[in-house]
């Protein structure tokens, strides 16, 4: 009997005898993650899958006109929280907006001085998508003007 840790609620199971490779246990929740990760995965990479599901969509939507505002107006919960996140998500877009036009710039920073050789760290920023969360330590160094001089033992100098 195999144990494994799941990728998704991270307890141990045991390992179906039929399937050595599983890596999610038998609970709904990792099944419904597991699928979930899959169709992601799958409406990535595969251009036929996604227009087929873009297509059943449309179907769908084709024979029940309607169906959304019928929900909508009897789950009037569903509609508010629906319009409270919408807001959010605007807020969000807007802010980033903002952000962008501070960080983004189009017009190459000319430092005064050039070796900016050392060692730089890089701090998240939280509640913005485009950042990662993990605050990183990197080296910086400056690549010599010489560098294509460099030829095939440069490993050796870098020693």
């Amino acid at each position: 009997m195999t144990k494994r840790r799941c990728r998704h609620c991270r307890r141990l199971f045991i390992v179906s005898p039929r399937n050595p490779d599983q890596k999610y246990c038998s609970s709904h929740d990792c099944q419904k993650a597991r699928r979930r990760k899959w169709q992601k995965k799958k409406m990535r990479q595969d251009p036929d899958y996604r227009l087929n599901l873009g297509d059943a969509q449309e179907r769908w939507c084709q024979k029940n006109p309607g169906y959304w505002k019928t929900y909508r107006d009897e789950h009037p919960e569903y509609t508010r929280q629906n319009r409270e996140k919408q807001r959010s998500r605007n807020r969000l877009q807007r802010t980033m907006a903002a952000i962008s036009k501070q960080i983004a710039k189009m017009d190459p920073i000319f430092a005064e001085k050039d070796d900016i050789s050392g060692y730089y760290g890089l701090i998240s920023v939280q509640d913005l998508p485009f950042a990662k969360m993990d605050a990183k330590f990197v080296k910086i160094i400056e690549i010599p003007h010489s560098y294509d001089q460099l030829g095939a033992d440069c490993k050796e100098r870098a020693r």
